[in-house]
């Protein structure tokens, strides 16, 4: 088996600035590890697979490359090739390829290691390796000062657990109002919405329960006021509270249905007010020559913008891997969830950005599911700037970054109003809300912001 090699990083924290919490707590150190390379057999596999796709010159060496690119920046060890049906670029083929290849390897007597902690121990406590010279060096020469060890094999999953060092000693009560929650066996429970049917019929329900079955996910089928899929704990007293993923399945003339009759920005709009920060537009496809009344040119841009909106987006290659996939997502959420501190972080502030609500190396943060539900409700009670927002959706060509950009500068009607009454033209009017959006600041564009203009004026609207 190819050797695994670590990364390994030392920082100081430092004491903060409050004099009794300096006094109970010494300057430590921490330690984290990260494995160069988790998956050595998988990356060697595929780039035998590329050379061989290479020597053919067969178009497969490109989708080959992809997986292996996405492979190298997953820092965790996968198990099976099946696991691999998670990251981005792995389809079912490439997968069972890579299962098939396992299989032989560990029936010709190789051996696969998953648990690297004693390598970890051992490089930290060999007394002649830099790291322990590093490691002790403040004690050495200050006798009185504790030192900490905390290991880390890998870093947060693609930005999913940021540092979480504020949490790290306070083991009695939260921070910022936030209450810990007691899980003494934590499970994760997939939620499944009552409407997700294949065909919209009970019978494609039932498929989606008996394949979960079969891959022994544990599940529940319940009403969703937003998404398909998510996911759940229950505390120690049976309360339910969410974890920050949910799941928006589209199969292709689905898709293809929700563009032509409008449903497809309002329902992404909801998804983005949901306080998730993880949601995953799953898109299914139907095979080949299934027409599904839009051209494919529309529904691959309609992807892209869901990707640049912020987004994951996964593609499936039919019904039967998209369970897989659910699969998947469920083992690495119970894996997750072990050895954790539980924080409920329903009762922060409305305006914390959703990033802040993920999960970190120490901590997992959990909404409380009926919040969730009330919110993410159609028939919630909404704001005007919600509503406004709802409005402007209804505008051809206005997407919701551009929409964001102007409520962010007028959140009601009634500020644009004013901002509209105080233009000393009627072409600075027109020109109003010619303004920067998204990551790339383009602007939204005159011809559109002349079509708002007409609209918010019109004696229509304004009576």
């Amino acid at each position: 088996m190819p050797q695994v090699k670590c990364s390994v990083k030392l920082e100081k924290e430092h004491a903060g600035s409050d004099a009794s919490a300096s006094q109970q707590q010494p300057n430590r150190r921490r330690i984290s590890v990260r494995l160069k390379r988790p998956n050595p057999l998988f990356e060697m596999w595929l780039e035998e697979m590329i050379a061989k796709a290479e020597e053919k010159n067969t178009m497969g060496k490109m989708a080959l490359q992809k997986a292996l690119t996405s492979l190298r920046r997953y820092p965790l060890p996968l198990a099976t090739g099946r696991d691999c049906i998670a990251l981005m670029d792995f389809g079912k083929t490439i997968c069972e390829n890579l299962d098939r290849r396992l299989k032989a390897y560990l029936a010709s007597g190789g051996r696969v290691v998953f648990d690297h902690t004693p390598a970890i121990e051992a490089l930290l406590n060999d007394e002649q390796g830099e790291h322990y010279r590093e490691l002790t060096r403040t004690v050495r020469q200050e006798r009185v000062e504790e030192v900490m060890v905390v290991a880390e094999e890998t870093e947060p999953i693609e930005e999913a657990m940021p540092n979480d060092s504020i949490f790290d000693h306070v083991p009695g009560a939260a921070a910022g109002g936030d209450e810990f929650v007691r899980i003494t066996h934590p499970k994760a429970i997939l939620l499944v919405d009552t409407c997700e049917t294949i065909g919209k019929s009970k019978s494609g329900l039932d498929r989606t329960l008996q394949e979960l079955t079969q891959y022994a996910v544990e599940h529940e089928v319940r009403r969703l006021s937003v998404g398909d899929f998510a996911w759940i704990v229950r505390n120690d007293s049976g309360r339910e509270f969410l974890l920050p993923y949910v799941v928006e399945r589209k199969r292709m003339d689905d898709l293809a249905s929700s563009i032509k009759d409008g449903r497809f920005h309002e329902q992404k709009f909801r998804l983005m007010q949901c306080g998730l920060p993880n949601v995953i537009y799953l898109i299914e496809h139907l095979g080949n020559n299934r027409q599904v009344g839009v051209p494919e040119g529309t529904l691959t841009q309609a992807a892209i913008n869901t990707y640049v909106q912020g987004f994951t987006v996964k593609y499936t290659e039919n019904h039967h891997h998209t369970v897989l996939y659910l699969s998947v997502m469920t083992n690495f959420l119970n894996n997750s969830l072990q050895n954790k501190l539980y924080l409920d972080v329903t009762n922060r502030p409305a305006t914390e950005p959703a990033s802040e609500y993920r999960f970190s190396s120490q901590t997992v943060p959990l909404l409380s599911f009926e919040y969730f539900y009330k919110q993410s409700s159609k028939t919630r009670d909404t704001t005007v700037r919600d509503t406004f927002m709802k409005q402007l959706l209804q505008i051809k060509l206005l997407t919701i970054e551009k929409i964001n950009a102007i409520v962010e500068k007028y959140p009601t009607p009634q500020s644009l109003f004013r901002a509209y009454e105080r233009c000393p033209s009627e072409t600075e009017r027109q020109r109003l809300l010619n303004l920067p959006y998204g990551p790339t600041k383009r602007t939204i564009g005159d011809k559109l912001s002349k079509i708002i203009y007409q609209l918010m004026m019109s004696e229509g609207y304004t009576s």
